[in-house]
């Protein structure tokens, strides 16, 4: 007896708005956003507040793991294995605006005693040391923002060398270099890191609105992932490639 040939027709394939492919694109739309909120985050600098350290226009990677580990999408700490130190560059949630968020250097935390004597940093009534480099402003080159009015220095805050500037004094009110204004230091509370950008006459920082709490630190930043910039009077941007993942310190 002759058997008949039975056709078989091909499986059809999902489409691209299938249940499957939208379940799949969901999970790894959400894979994406754990890994930013919990383990690194790129984060783009607009404002000088941290120049020459951190320029406009550069590209950080912030590394959420460097203190603690949160539940994603939530600022709950499962597991802390670091504490914040003096010299890290941090990003946190801005404490007038936790919609905003922040990069700028640790100069104290809890306990600490700060004042600023004549630019000059005291931590705990110890002066950080403070070299002028302004026989070398090379690291100034690729500044847009003024750079002709500012005076560059090197400070070694708890070992950590790293760039700070100033205006120049025609450019300053009387007793900017001073903070804060009385006789008294400011102590950090509880719980908490105080900063100042390195950029230390053009930044807003805890010498305007105080204390960051622990909680509201988000990572530490460790180097420039790439950087750009527009050099006055021109329209098309320039690439700072010495920048490309140079860690910051």
């Amino acid at each position: 007896m002759e058997e008949k040939e039975q056709k078989t027709t091909p499986k059809e394939q999902p489409g691209f708005f299938s249940y499957e492919n939208l379940r799949s694109l969901f999970v790894l739309v959400l894979i994406i956003l754990a890994i930013r909120w919990s383990v690194a985050s790129p984060y783009h600098v607009p404002t000088p507040s941290m120049e020459p350290t951190i320029k406009v226009g550069d590209r950080l990677l912030a590394f959420k793991l460097a203190y603690n580990l949160k539940v994603p999408f939530t600022d709950f700490v499962i597991f802390e294995w670091g504490k914040v130190k003096r010299g890290d560059i941090i990003v946190f949630k801005y404490p007038k605006d936790t919609s905003l968020d922040y990069v700028k250097r640790v100069v104290g935390i809890a306990g600490d005693r700060i004042r600023l004597v004549d630019d000059v940093l005291y931590v705990n009534g110890e002066p950080q040391a403070r070299t002028d480099h302004n026989s070398d402003r090379s690291i100034l080159k690729d500044i847009t923002a003024q750079k002709d009015l500012k005076l560059l220095f090197q400070e070694k805050l708890d070992g950590v060398l790293h760039w700070t500037m100033n205006s120049i004094p025609d450019m300053r009110g009387p007793g900017r270099g001073n903070w804060p204004g009385d006789a008294s230091d400011y102590i950090v509370p509880e719980a908490s890191v105080f900063t100042i950008g390195d950029n230390r006459d053009d930044s807003s920082d805890g010498r305007t609105w105080g204390e960051v709490p622990e909680s509201y630190v988000k990572g530490k930043a460790l180097f420039v992932i790439w950087s750009m910039y527009t050099e006055k009077g021109d329209t098309l941007p320039k690439m700072r490639f010495d920048r490309f993942f140079s860690w910051l310190k």
